[in-house]
């Protein structure tokens, strides 16, 4: 994820982790949870450290091949932002921020292979991903991030096919 959360012309860069929950009504839709957690530690490269947590649902669609499963989902929820980047001041006599909640939202896809009918793996899930929180840039930038997600991982499966 790439947050446009801006202090002095710096952009972050966040990795994390997330997992996602789903219900597949039938063999094309489904209705999705999303928890994540991403940030960037107070390093010494860094003289910040940021944390965003996020909870989105939505509907997906899938189109169910042998041991291809395409994907697209649009999520949508909310989101906390916190760390040193929200709590301390930022140095030019101003208050902080303070750590904040904001709506986020996500559009996009991806594909799954399964192996198995109960195990598989995401080869690649990319989103696009709008979030608002406070930015102390301001002006043009607005309370508002346009970032890109980009994930894989292990996907097991749940309950009668």
């Amino acid at each position: 994820m790439n947050a446009n959360i801006v202090i002095s012309g710096t952009r972050f860069s966040l990795n994390g982790a997330s997992g996602s929950v789903a219900y597949n009504f039938n063999k094309w839709l489904g209705a999705v949870g999303d928890f994540g957690v991403y940030g960037v530690p107070n390093a010494a490269s860094e003289t910040r450290s940021l944390t965003v947590s996020s909870f989105i649902f939505g509907p997906r669609v899938s189109w169910r091949g042998h041991n291809f499963v395409p994907f697209a989902q649009v999520l949508l929820g909310g989101g906390h932002a916190t760390g040193t980047l929200y709590t301390t001041s930022l140095g030019n006599g101003s208050a902080p921020l303070g750590a904040n909640s904001g709506f986020m939202f996500t559009a996009g896809a991806g594909v799954d292979y399964k192996f198995k009918p109960d195990i598989g793996i995401r080869i690649i899930q990319t989103e696009y991903m709008y979030s608002q929180f406070l930015n102390a840039a301001g002006g043009s930038n607005g309370n508002h991030q346009n970032s890109l997600r980009i994930s894989a991982g292990v996907v097991f499966s749940f309950g009668k096919r």
